[in-house]
């Protein structure tokens, strides 16, 4: 069976990664091996579509961040099968009260970073892909109930089409939200990512790129 995965970069770093030690983590295998053939053992994963924006130092504490995102994006191109597709980041300014708000404390402003483009990418992508009968099947991984539009519009429109759902939450974290709105439209739906299946899909520490030069891990991942 056919299969497109399409992986909402943010959701799943900020979901999942963000304080584990399996942040160089192959997609590919990931996906392949431990997600998506442990549900639907007769997918055939055609291509995985990274769905991301650029980080921005200049809004971050930590001003590595760019490069340690640009060098991984570098080690997932290396694999044929991965496409990034990226979004931006647009910086604003803001005002809202603080979250213990006091008596008599005006609004502040703050500066914030909106990511752009990422969901009408996916939404677009997975459309285009399934009008174009490039798969049997769409596997989604984001817990954004923004993309619901896009999975009814699909599942009413190409029957045939499998949608498979994966929710980026660690799977002992039972607090965290679960998006019913986009379960509502898949035909199967993994609810969580187990800790031992990021351990076991991670990319080698020192991978060459397609001109035979060495892209390492980043230290602070290691």
């Amino acid at each position: 069976m056919r299969t497109i995965v399409y992986v909402d970069g943010y959701n799943l770093f900020y979901s999942v990664l963000t304080k584990s030690p399996y942040k160089w983590l192959d997609l590919y295998t990931l996906f392949d091996r431990h997600l998506v053939r442990s549900v639907e053992p007769a997918s055939e994963i055609n291509s995985i579509k990274y769905f991301t924006a650029p980080a921005l130092g200049s809004m971050s504490k930590d001003p590595k961040v760019e490069q340690r995102q640009a060098r991984y994006h570098r080690a997932l191109n290396t694999n044929n099968s991965i496409d990034i597709i990226k979004g931006y980041h647009q910086k604003a300014i803001t005002t809202g009260f603080p979250v213990e708000s006091i008596e008599g404390v005006e609004k502040l402003k703050v500066h914030v970073m909106e990511e752009k483009q990422t969901d009408v990418n996916i939404g677009l992508h997975m459309y285009r892909d399934v009008v174009r009968q490039e798969c049997d099947q769409i596997v989604l991984c984001s817990n954004d109930a923004d993309l619901e539009p896009v999975l009814q519009m699909i599942r009413e429109d190409f029957p045939d089409i499998k949608i498979g759902l994966i929710l980026p939450r660690h799977s002992g974290n039972q607090h965290s939200r679960l998006a019913k709105k986009l379960m509502n439209h898949s035909h199967w739906t993994r609810k969580s990512i187990r800790e031992e299946e990021l351990a076991a899909s991670q990319l080698s520490i020192n991978i060459l790129d397609h001109k035979n030069r060495t892209i390492k891990c980043p230290d602070e991942w290691k």
